[in-house]
This record gives C-alpha cells, structure tokens and sequence, in this order.
C-alpha cells in the first residue's frame, strides 16, 4: 500500500488504509499513554475516516496526527476529560509568547476563534470560555481544525519538511533565528526562573533553544517516539524515504515582511539527517538499525 499515492486511491481505500494504520499505531502504543492516549489516538482516525471520505486532507496521515499529540499534549492524555480537551495557560506551557492553548494537540484560542474553528461552528463573538465548553464537548473537531492546520502547513511549505512541521510550532520565529538555534534536541521552551514570567524571557533565552521540526520528526528526551517512528510502526518505509528526501534538499526560507510569510530562495539549506541524528528510542533497536541503514542510503542517493 505505501506505493500508493493519496491522490490516485477512492475515499474507501484512503479509509481501509487508515484503518490499518490506526490498527497499527494502537497495537504498538506504549503503556504510559494509557486509556487517555487511546481515547486521542481513535479520535484523531474518527476525524481523518470523516475527512478522507469528504476528499480532504490528502498530505494528512494519522501518523502526523499522533505525533503532534505526543509531542504537544501526551501529559494530558489521562488527565480528565475536561483538562484533556481543554485549556492549557502559558504558565503551565511555558509558551515563549504567553498563548492560551486547547486540548492534546495545543491550538491556540486565538487560532480557533479567528480561522480553524469558524468552519466548525465556533463563532467569533464567542468568549474564549464558550468555544472552550465547546469544543471540550466536541472532541473531534479538535482534531479536524489540526488535520486543515496540519494541511495547510504541508501545501504551503512541502509535506513533513522542516519549514512544514516548524509551522506547527513557530514559523516566523524559527525564520528569522529568533528560536531554535541551540542544539537540535535541547528543549524547545524556556525554563522561567520562580516569580518570573514569559515576559521576562530575553532574546537570547528564546533564540538558544532547540529545534523543533526535528525533534517532531526524531524524537527528543521527553517523547523519544518521534514521527518516523510511527511511519515504521505503520510500514510506510517509503515515507520515510520521502522525509529523508525532502530534508535533504530543502532550501532555505526567509522572512518577507511585505507577504508577512516566510519565501523560499535558491539557496541549498543544511537539513539533511544524518546518521548520529537518529539518537532516540533505544526501546525499539530494531527501529534504530533501519532508519540508520536508509539514512545512509538517503545520502548517496537522490534515488
């Protein structure tokens, strides 16, 4: 199946394909994400089996999905349903710009309001705390608004590349080399010293810290199963190769204050995976071994 193309299989095949996959992923879930993280992962393949058979969400798979929800929300997989599908303050984030977010995939309410929750029934004269009951009623819209998110990311800026999966977190930022640019697999967060707030972050704390694109891709110390993980969980070794691909010949972006977005330009960018970049998940050696072994066939080969 994974020589297939999105774009050429019937809505039918797209979902028995999911189905497997999703099989897949809940088969191979680690204990610690619990009832909770079964509960997030089945309402994710509700929302993609809903989008496929509406023709949406063709650069979208379920393993985006549960890698995003690790990565930004797996602490609250088993927490109640109310703290599982609602807000999360920036104190408790610790988000570098003081934003209120909901839920185990982390959008932001002013996201919600103003693009990603209109389509859904969120309306924009609603308090921050109606669409909050709302959308802690309605689960699954939750994880539709972070398949058209994650959609529109992967069409504007090339599916799993670095600037695609970087939109999730902080694009312009990341851009302009205002944050991630410590070690790839230091936090991506700030640690805020007791009685001070995000407010007191200086440029240099945001700028010196990791690298998140990469970190939702490998893995990193809090969540070592990153995305390729769940690509050979779900035997899609030809995404893999994509990744790897893509990576290697990204160019880099800069920041057009006049398009407010981030353009690309002719030159060669310095993302290509390496071997020692595949540093977690010793749990599963197997996995290790492989993405070692087409690391390096990635590297030469444009095959």
């Amino acid at each position: 199946m994974n020589n297939i193309k999105n774009t050429d299989i019937s809505a039918d095949k797209r979902i028995e394909i999911l189905t497997l996959k999703y099989n897949a992923i809940m088969f191979n879930m680690g204990k610690e994400q619990g009832e909770g993280g079964k509960i997030v992962l089945t309402t994710a393949y509700n929302a993609l089996k809903w989008g496929y058979g509406q023709g949406k969400w063709n650069l979208v798979g379920i393993e985006d999905l549960w890698a995003e929800a690790l990565k930004e929300g797996g602490v609250l997989f088993n927490r109640p349903h109310e703290k599982r599908w609602g807000t999360t303050t920036a104190e408790e984030t610790l988000d570098l710009i003081g934003q209120t977010t909901v839920g185990p995939w982390q959008l932001t309410t002013t996201n919600i309001k103003n693009v990603y929750g209109i389509p859904y029934g969120v309306k924009q004269n609603w308090t921050v705390r109606q669409t909050v009951e709302y959308l802690i009623a309605n689960p699954e819209i939750q994880a539709k608004m972070i398949a058209d998110y994650i959609q529109n990311s992967y069409t504007k800026y090339g599916k799993r590349s670095p600037y695609g999966i970087q939109n999730y977190f902080w694009l312009e930022a990341y851009v302009k080399r205002e944050i991630g640019q410590g070690k790839w697999s230091d936090s991506v967060l700030c640690k805020i010293p007791t009685g001070k707030t995000w407010k007191d972050l200086t440029p240099e704390d945001k700028a010196n810290t990791g690298y998140y694109a990469k970190q939702l891709l490998l893995g990193n110390n809090h969540e070592n199963h990153g995305l390729m993980f769940w690509l050979w969980v779900t035997g899609d070794i030809d995404g893999i190769k994509d990744v790897f691909r893509v990576w290697r010949g990204q160019k880099v972006m800069v920041w057009d204050p006049e398009k407010n977005d981030a353009v690309l330009t002719e030159k060669q960018g310095d993302y290509r995976i390496k071997s020692e970049d595949i540093l977690y998940c010793d749990c599963h050696p197997e996995f290790k071994q492989k993405m070692v072994m087409l690391v390096e066939e990635s590297n030469i080969t444009d095959k």
